[in-house]
């Protein structure tokens, strides 16, 4: 078989063409894998795209969830408040067991509230509030809002009652708070208690007679 002649000049032509050749499965092969890539990148963004949409979605749902019980609740608290006692839902007792004492001795009383209503109210059972009162007639000797005292709010319904003890020692009260120690003793005579709600003087106990001997 008759070997054939390559001139130097045809391989530089082979060379030329396989070097493009090449260069062009190259290109292709770049162009492929970035087509590939961007593809993956744009799935990936769809993706996020619509998983932030769908958190949007059901953030905003659940505000308005939120917003709808909120409002509920406002309306039921405010549907559920508690009027303050009145004449009708409330009546007052004192009792003392030894309604006499000697000069510079006490007497000792139960203050009594009672709900007579049908709906709750609420009274504040404090004695600033539920104001143990003693007079000589007209003048008015002792009262025990004559010191500030504490808030003891109360919610009261139909049957309740509340029962607190109370001491008078024997004393009279001045236009400030002064230690009871401080306080001038009355003189023999006789007295009258009562409790009064202050906040309605139409609520009131019947009066109890007191002798000082």
């Amino acid at each position: 078989m008759e070997k054939r002649n390559v001139s130097a000049e045809q391989r530089r032509v082979f060379m030329r063409r396989r070097i493009v050749a090449g260069l062009i499965a190259l290109a292709l092969l770049a162009g492929l894998v970035w087509g590939v890539m961007a593809g993956v990148r744009s799935i990936k963004a769809s993706r996020q795209a619509g998983a932030q949409a769908s958190a949007a979605q059901s953030s905003a749902a659940a505000a308005g969830k939120s917003a709808a019980k909120s409002g509920k609740g406002e309306a039921k608290d405010k549907k559920s408040s508690v009027p303050t006692c009145t004449p009708s839902d409330l009546e007052l007792a004192l009792n003392a067991p030894e309604p006499s004492t000697t000069v510079g001795g006490y007497v000792d009383f139960t203050a009594t509230m009672r709900h007579k209503g049908s709906r709750p109210c609420l009274v504040d059972g404090s004695n600033a509030s539920r104001v143990l009162v003693i007079t000589s007639g007209d003048q008015t000797i002792w009262r025990s809002d004559s010191c500030p005292a504490d808030s003891r709010l109360l919610l009261m319904a139909q049957g309740d009652h509340d029962d607190q003890p109370l001491r008078w020692n024997a004393d009279a009260t001045g236009d400030q708070c002064q230690p009871d120690e401080n306080l001038p003793r009355v003189k023999q005579g006789t007295y009258k208690a009562q409790l009064v709600l202050k906040s309605n003087d139409k609520i009131s106990s019947q009066p109890v007679p007191l002798i000082v001997q």
